[in-house]
């Protein structure tokens, strides 16, 4: 970021501009309580040198994943990104473009969206999709209130332990002041058991959330599932894997009324875990109870195909009474860059790439367990993570010792999953060589039990 000086002429200006003598006068508003009655602790002020140097001297002690190998997955995966997906996305006419939430949004602009709707729509085998959301977990959540306020059911969400603990948080984070629980059925064998589940479901279950993969990597009987939420009249929201559904079956092929994800795999970076994307799709039946954005292709009045807001009033995305949801943007710079990775890959593509990512994420799993210290903690099939047992307990040694040698090996689990402190998550995506994955297995095998020194 270019260093922009900001003097006293220029404040001055720009307080004359809005109709304000000083810059206190704005801050008036503020009950005086709240305000700070001191100046702020910070250092003399550098010069653009000296400031230039600062900052490259902390930033040097950053490494990204393009310094490191990345095996760190957990909902944030080290995948790549064509050259094609920059060059698209970052043309004027959407880099300066993406965030319009009015009615008056550009042709360009809301054909990107209904291509979009098209192709996630396509990828799941859901009915409709929306122009996005804000990420995975915020689209889960949001699933969420649409199955409570689609059943009329208030009394109970059950969630699957196996669900990203993150997604979880966030769900419950929604419900803290609706008059709904939050049921979850835990995963002791790396999925949960059908039958739990269906013991937890009553008259009052409005939804069943799901992973598919799940946090663990792990495949859950999502037929079964599909099925018990049938049975029961309640909602089942899978959270997927768009990589996934190269090879895996499609989130509406089994039965998901609801569809939700992370999309960031679709072409955008890891970028210190986001902005990202979030992906939902639905059953027709519930078009008009989905948040965010929906375009629809219709023809003008000379028979021009053209593209416009459709399912949705004006209100959805102003008054906050009216509205489905409180997202008034869709996050469209991150939905084209995914439209632009889908027409790249193409179905064949796809279909490579979750391929790549299952050989290799298998190859690494039976090269590190053929260490005796680390095993597999799960016996389910898994797509491109993993759980590794630790036999030493040592997992933040174990991890700090493999990043001091160039390696981000894996996700410590206990800090969600306290009976899985010896364990760690391992992410393989297409990205990782034979020669890298030998090389964490070396390292991993030679790991000392001291902690390493900084660097």
């Amino acid at each position: 970021m270019p260093y922009l000086y900001n003097t006293p002429e220029d404040q001055q200006a720009m307080l004359e501009a809005i109709g304000a003598e000083s810059i206190d006068e704005l801050f008036d508003p503020i009950p005086t309580e709240l305000q700070l009655d001191r100046p702020l602790d910070l250092p003399p002020a550098m010069s653009e040198m000296e400031l230039d140097r600062h900052l490259n001297t902390l930033a040097a002690k950053n490494r990204h994943a393009g310094q490191v190998v990345c095996f760190l997955g957990g909902g944030c995966y080290d995948h790549f990104v064509p050259a094609v997906v920059d060059a698209v996305a970052s043309r004027s006419e959407f880099y300066t473009s993406y965030t319009p939430y009015q009615a008056e949004a550009s042709q360009g602009n809301l054909q990107v969206m209904f291509e979009y709707q098209s192709m996630i729509a396509r990828l799941t085998s859901m009915d409709v999709s929306n122009a996005s959301l804000y990420d995975g977990a915020s689209a889960a959540a949001e699933a969420v209130l649409m199955a409570i306020t689609a059943t009329r059911r208030h009394g109970k969400i059950v969630v699957a332990g196996s669900v990203h603990p993150e997604y979880r948080s966030t769900i419950a984070t929604y419900l803290e002041n609706l008059d709904t629980e939050l049921v979850t059925i835990d995963a002791p064998a790396g999925v949960i058991d059908p039958d739990q589940l269906a013991a937890a479901i009553d008259d009052t279950t409005a939804a069943v959330v799901l992973q598919q993969p799940n946090f663990f990597g792990c495949i859950e009987d999502a037929h079964r599932v599909a099925q018990i939420a049938k049975e029961a009249g309640t909602l089942l929201i899978t959270a997927f894997d768009p990589i996934s559904l190269g090879i895996l079956t499609r989130p509406g092929d089994y039965g998901t009324n609801i569809a939700v994800a992370e999309g960031h795999t679709l072409g955008t970076p890891m970028s210190y875990g986001g902005p990202f994307l979030g992906i939902m799709a639905c059953d027709q039946s519930l078009v008009r109870r989905m948040p965010g954005r929906i375009a629809g292709r219709t023809v003008d009045r000379r028979g021009n195909p053209c593209y416009v807001l459709t399912m949705q009033t004006r209100e959805q995305h102003i008054r906050r009474e009216k509205a489905t949801s409180n997202v008034c943007t869709n996050q469209g710079l991150f939905a084209l860059r995914a439209t632009i990775y889908l027409s790249q890959l193409g179905p064949q593509g796809l279909r490579e790439t979750a391929n790549l990512c299952l050989q290799k994420s298998r190859y690494a799993a039976q090269q590190l367990c053929a260490n005796e210290r680390f095993s597999l903690a799960f016996d389910a099939p898994t797509f491109k993570e993993f759980v590794v047992r630790d036999a030493e307990n040592q997992v933040d040694r174990l991890l700090k010792s493999a990043e001091a040698e160039g390696f981000l090996a894996g996700i410590p689990l206990g800090q969600w999953y306290p009976e899985l402190s010896d364990c760690f998550l391992v992410a393989v995506t297409e990205k990782r060589t034979k020669q890298e994955i030998d090389a964490l297995v070396q390292s991993l095998a030679n790991s000392s039990s001291q902690v390493p020194a900084q660097v």
